[in-house]
C-alpha cells in the first residue's frame, strides 16, 4: 500500500496541480502518478481494482518528525532555523516564493532555506540551481512538515528581522546625526580661528 514516505515532492506536485471535480478521475490520476503506471493504463482499471489502492493518506496532512539535516544525491544538507543565518538575497527572493502556492514552490524554498554542509556540519560551497533542480526528488513528509513549520515561524522572522532593520537605521541615523553635529562644529570653529587670524 502506497503511503507518505513514497511521495516525493515532484509526485505532490503533480497531484496537487491536477484539478478535477470528478472523484474517480482524481483517484485514477492520483494512482497513476504514485504508482508510476501510465495514467492511459490505471482508466482501463476495474472500479474495484481502481478501489483495491488506498490512497487516502493523502487526504490527511503527513505527520513526520522535523529533522534539520539531511542527505541528498551523495550531499549533506542543513535546513536554517534562524534567518541570521540566510544570505540577505535569499531572504528577499523567500519573501516573493511564498506569497505563491508553498507546494508548488517547495524546492525553492527547500533550496533557500538550506545550506550545503561538510561532514562536521559546517556550511560549504553551495549550488542554489542544482538544489532547485533535485529537490524536487527528495520525499515530502519532512519537507512538506519543515515548509509548514517555516510558514508558522516566517511571520515570526520577518517581523524579528524588519525590527532589527529599524534598530540598525536608528544607530545609523544616530551616527550620521553625532558625525554631522561634529563636523559642523569643527566647521564652526574653524571659521572663528580663520576671522581671528
Amino acid at each position: 500500500m502506497p503511503k507518505w514516505s513514497d511521495i516525493t515532492i515532484e509526485m505532490l506536485q503533480e497531484i496537487a496541480a491536477f484539478k478535477t471535480e470528478n472523484p474517480i478521475e482524481r483517484t485514477a490520476h492520483d494512482i497513476s502518478v504514485i504508482t508510476k503506471t501510465p495514467l492511459s493504463e490505471v482508466e482501463t482499471w476495474t472500479l474495484d481494482k481502481l478501489n483495491s489502492v488506498d490512497v487516502k493518506f493523502l487526504n490527511e496532512l503527513p505527520n513526520t518528525r522535523l529533522k534539520f539535516k539531511f542527505k541528498h544525491k551523495g550531499k549533506r544538507f542543513k535546513l536554517i532555523k534562524n534567518a541570521k543565518q540566510m544570505k540577505a538575497h535569499h531572504f528577499i527572493e523567500l519573501q516573493e516564493v511564498v506569497k505563491g502556492d508553498i507546494v508548488e514552490n517547495l524546492p525553492t524554498i527547500i533550496a533557500l532555506l538550506s545550506n550545503r554542509v561538510n561532514w562536521r556540519g559546517k556550511p560549504i560551497e553551495d549550488d542554489y540551481d542544482w538544489k532547485v533542480e533535485n529537490f524536487k526528488d527528495l520525499p515530502c513528509p519532512q519537507f512538506y512538515s519543515y515548509a509548514v513549520f517555516f510558514s508558522l515561524l516566517y511571520p515570526k522572522l520577518l517581523n524579528a528581522t524588519l525590527s532589527y532593520l529599524k534598530e540598525k537605521g536608528q544607530e545609523i541615523k544616530q551616527e550620521l546625526s553625532d558625525g554631522l553635529a561634529s563636523s559642523t562644529d569643527s566647521q564652526g570653529e574653524d571659521g572663528k580661528n580663520g576671522t581671528a587670524s
